[in-house]
């Protein structure tokens, strides 16, 4: 019961929040459309069940590109067993558009390490062994997160993402 006040709480809020982002349309129509989706987005982002991983708990140095969806990761790993979530974020439509690349090296040299992108709730694996390559993918509507998940993990990864 709790639960479901909270859902109609927020709902009314969203509305209330899109009828005050339309009030200053004044293009036909067409910049209160595009408020609409900045509200869902937002609203979309607040209710991720992942998030990134805060830069002090990462293995490695992780420089930002033009978003939370872009830029380089440098790690070394060692006996690491967990899942890093590096880049990524939740929203209906990427403003920068949604085709991205991947350019990676993996190196394992023990354990067991996956390299993959979690799309909307599905895992895309994008390396499980070693490997020094490009990756090319494009953002869905929801999650969209470049994770890597280690099992006694050593070895190395360096990343980027445009």
């Amino acid at each position: 019961m709790k639960r479901i006040k909270y859902i109609v709480a927020a709902v009314l809020s969203l509305c209330l929040l899109v009828s005050f982002k339309g009030c200053s349309a004044d293009s036909g129509g067409k910049e209160w459309k595009y408020n609409i989706i900045s509200v869902f987005d937002d609203w979309m982002e607040s209710f991720s069940k992942y998030s990134l991983t805060k830069n002090s708990n990462l293995h490695g140095v992780k420089t930002n590109g033009i978003d939370e969806y872009t830029g380089s990761y440098e790690a070394k790993y060692e006996r690491f067993n967990g899942k890093e979530f590096i880049l990524g974020g939740t929203c209906l439509e990427r403003n920068k558009g949604s085709n991205l690349k991947a350019t990676y090296t993996l190196e394992i040299t023990s354990g067991k390490a996956t390299l993959y992108w979690l799309g909307s709730g599905e895992k895309h694996t994008i390396a499980d062994s070693n490997a020094d390559t490009t990756y090319e993918f494009t953002l869905s509507s929801g999650d969209n997160y470049i994770v890597l998940e280690g099992d006694k993990f050593s070895g190395n990864l360096s990343l980027k993402v445009e």
